[in-house]
C-alpha cells in the first residue's frame, strides 16, 4: 500500500528525530552525544535504548518502503552498535563516537526524501528548494 506525502513526511520526521536524539542533542566540537552515548553507560539500559530506538528506525523506514539495500544498511549498522556497545566499557566509549542511531536514520531520511522529490538522486542529493513564480504565486520546484 502507498502512502501518501504526509504520512511518508510524518515517518520521516520521527525517524530523523530518534536519530537526533539518540545521537546529537549536545556538540562538543566535532563530537556529539546523545541519549544513546548517555545511557550505553549503564548496564543493560544502554542496551535497551540502542535495540528499541534501532528497531523503531528499521520499522518506520519499512513502513515507508524504503529500498530493502537501505534498510539492510541501516540495520546492519545498528546491530554493530548494539553488539560492540554491549562490551563493558569498551563497547560504551564505543557507543559515544560511533553515532549509528544518526547515520541509519540519515539513510532512512534520505530514501523517504527521495521518494518524495525533495532530493534529486542524480546531482549529489542537494535539495532543491521551492521557488515562487512571479505570476500566479504559486509554487514550483527547482
Amino acid at each position: 500500500m502507498m502512502k501518501s506525502d504526509d504520512e511518508l513526511r510524518s515517518i520521516r520526521d520521527s525517524v530523523a528525530l530518534v536519530g537526533r536524539l539518540s545521537d546529537s542533542l549536545v556538540h562538543i566540537g566535532p563530537f556529539s552525544l546523545g541519549i544513546d552515548g548517555v545511557l550505553s553507560w549503564a548496564p543493560g539500559l544502554g542496551d535497551l535504548y540502542s535495540t528499541v530506538a534501532g528497531a523503531f528506525i528499521v520499522v518506520q523506514g519499512a513502513r515507508a518502503g524504503v529500498p530493502g539495500a537501505v534498510l539492510g544498511g541501516a540495520a546492519l549498522l545498528l546491530a554493530c552498535r548494539t553488539v560492540v556497545g554491549a562490551v563493558p566499557v569498551a563497547g560504551s566509549a564505543f557507543a559515544d563516537f560511533f553515532t549509528a542511531h544518526k547515520w541509519a536514520a540519515a539513510m532512512i531520511v534520505r530514501s523517504i526524501d527521495e521518494r518524495l522529490g525533495v532530493l534529486d538522486a542524480s546531482a549529489g542529493a542537494a535539495p532543491r528548494a521551492p521557488i515562487r513564480s512571479a505570476a500566479g504565486g504559486g509554487v514550483a520546484r527547482a
